[in-house]
């Protein structure tokens, strides 16, 4: 049986991969780490396009290994998001409550 010949085997591909590399300046879309692949944002096996520039985003090994075939909304809504406020407490470590008006919470002295 012959094997189907990928996309991405040809030498336009390899240059389109640079062109998104380069256009991206080698930086993951999903997560800012140095990337050095490129992921399909809709999958080939998907009937995502191969060489739409539409279609390719730069991606770390790590990010674009575990997307997959997953569509891009299943893989973003799986990732670790950071924190929105740097300075404020996880819920689950905070040992402080701070008080406030808000429902719930002791009103504050405003002397």
């Amino acid at each position: 049986m012959a094997r189907v010949s990928d996309p991405r085997d040809n030498r336009s591909y390899k240059a389109r991969r640079l062109q998104v590399l380069q256009a991206n300046n080698w930086s993951c879309y999903y997560c800012g780490q140095d990337a050095t692949q490129v992921d399909h944002v809709i999958p080939i096996a998907n009937g995502g396009d191969p060489m739409s520039l539409d279609n390719l985003v730069a991606a770390c090994k790590r990010c674009n290994l575990s997307k997959g075939k997953k569509p891009q909304a299943v893989f973003l809504a799986t990732m670790d998001t950071p924190p929105v406020f740097s300075n404020s407490f996880s819920p689950k470590t905070a040992v402080r409550v701070v008080q406030g008006p808000c429902e719930g919470q002791p009103s504050q002295d405003l002397n």
